[in-house]
């Protein structure tokens, strides 16, 4: 009988696994953070195990079917909207090259085959940069993007070993790429004035976003009932985890007057809009300068970090104020400490 168990992982939160028995096996599989997510999860594998023979047949052999398994697998543990699209862009990806290869069963994937695919897409050019169009600016994909696939793709075969489907994993053999750290772009005081002052509409928004450091698709979405006196509760997009921070007082009375909305902000509902928020700050600098620096609303975010760093607020802190789970990805803000704060503590 299959029944659920709890792991706590490193950054302290429950991971759910299923454990069963199938043909005389033990069967222990990650099902999701949610209880209730682990359980549809749990479901839906027993019925494939018992009802689903057949088609479990196909899919050991035909990757088009396994890799739909794996996309459905993923958007029932709660895996935001976008982050379930990227994936699935990076998975079509490689079902279109092996499509062109005439590889349709997963045994084709050999390691050759997954660093054949990298190489491919190590020579593919983005041709959808701001205002590419104009200047022909057409460049290749970046090697944090490179990566990504590979994680990408070591997940799926992951999933498939899990499965039963196969027995390896062919990405596991592919480096990845080198990657120099760069310093994340932030907006300086001249720049942040240059943006208010052409803020129009949008100011309200933009304000925001300076002074909290959440994400423009939390913002978003923002309501009278996610603020409870001068704190802002809200569960963020990209991870589903729950922020919970104090906002500073001048934003609070900025927003007062639109708490009677649906929405604080519902100008900001459509794509078309929030298409417009981005542009009007990318206007304000040369598109060069716009792609080098890839400025956009998450720039806000990222000059926030820096604001509060040459304040002095300790590392621990940022973190809970961003919700990153990691320190280690708020440690990315590090040297960003200007000078005259560093060399106050040495």
């Amino acid at each position: 009988m299959a029944n659920l168990f709890t792991r706590i992982d490193n950054n302290g939160l429950n991971k759910y696994y299923g454990n069963f028995r199938y043909k005389n096996k033990r069967i222990r599989k990650y099902l999701g953070h949610s209880k209730k997510a682990a359980e549809l999860a749990l479901k839906k594998l027993e019925y494939d195990l018992l009802f689903n023979e057949s088609r479990k047949e196909e899919i050991q052999h035909e990757l088009k079917p396994a890799c739909i398994s794996f996309l459905a697998s993923l958007e029932i543990t709660g895996v935001s909207i976008l982050h379930l699209k990227s994936i699935n862009g990076k998975v079509r990806a490689f079902k279109a090259f092996c499509d062109k290869m005439s590889h349709s069963k997963i045994s084709d994937t050999t390691p050759e085959v997954a660093n054949q695919f990298i190489r491919s897409r190590a020579k593919q050019r983005v041709s959808n940069k701001y205002f590419s169009n104009f200047d022909d600016y057409i460049p290749k994909l970046t090697p944090t993007t490179l990566n990504k696939d590979i994680e990408t793709l070591k997940r799926l075969f992951n999933y498939f070993i899990d499965m039963q489907w196969t027995e390896s994993n062919p990405f596991r053999s592919i480096k990845k790429f080198k990657n120099l750290p760069k310093q994340r772009f932030h907006f300086s005081d001249n720049e942040i004035k240059r943006i208010m002052d052409n803020a129009g509409k949008f100011y309200d928004f933009y304000y925001l976003l300076l002074k909290t450091g959440i994400r423009a698709t939390d913002a978003y979405k923002l309501k009278a009932d996610h603020f409870d006196g001068k704190y802002l509760n809200i569960q963020m997009n990209k991870t589903g985890d729950f922020l919970s921070i104090p906002v500073p007082q001048e934003v609070l009375t900025i927003i007062k007057d639109r708490m009677d909305n649906s929405t604080i902000f519902p100008l900001l509902q459509s794509d078309r809009q929030r298409r417009s928020c981005v542009k009007n700050i990318q206007r304000l600098f040369e598109p060069d300068f716009v792609r080098t620096n890839n400025i956009n609303l998450h720039t806000f975010r990222h000059t926030y970090a820096h604001n509060m760093l040459n304040k002095g607020a300790p590392k621990e802190v940022l973190q809970t104020l961003l919700g990153h789970r990691s320190i280690k990805t708020t440690e990315i803000y590090a040297n960003w400490v200007r000078k005259e704060e560093l060399e106050r503590w040495v």
